[in-house]
């Protein structure tokens, strides 16, 4: 039983963060551009030390690259004011 809770916690922890980076990316592209960027972006995925962040058109990813240092630094914010811990490498736009 002990297993199962904490596999349940860590899934949640995780749905969490990737909503916190989700908004964070909204927010910040929203601030600098003036795009709503939630009809294009698909998904977002972590693995390991990495942060997969899936679109569906290559313009936005690079534009995404020019905001990376804004993100990881604003999403970091978010998630250990929630008490949560998750350290990333990197982010990467696919």
């Amino acid at each position: 039983m002990e297993i199962w809770e904490w596999i349940k916690r860590k899934w949640r922890d995780l749905v969490v963060i990737k909503s916190i980076i989700r908004t964070t990316i909204i927010w910040i592209f929203k601030q600098e551009k003036n795009i709503d960027l939630t009809s294009y972006l698909i998904s977002i995925n972590i693995r390991w030390k990495t942060i997969i962040i899936k679109t569906n058109k290559p313009i936005i990813n690079s534009q995404l690259l020019l905001f990376d240092n804004k993100i990881k630094e604003e999403s970091q914010k978010k998630i250990t004011k929630i008490w949560l811990k998750f350290d990333y490498e990197e982010i990467k736009y696919i």
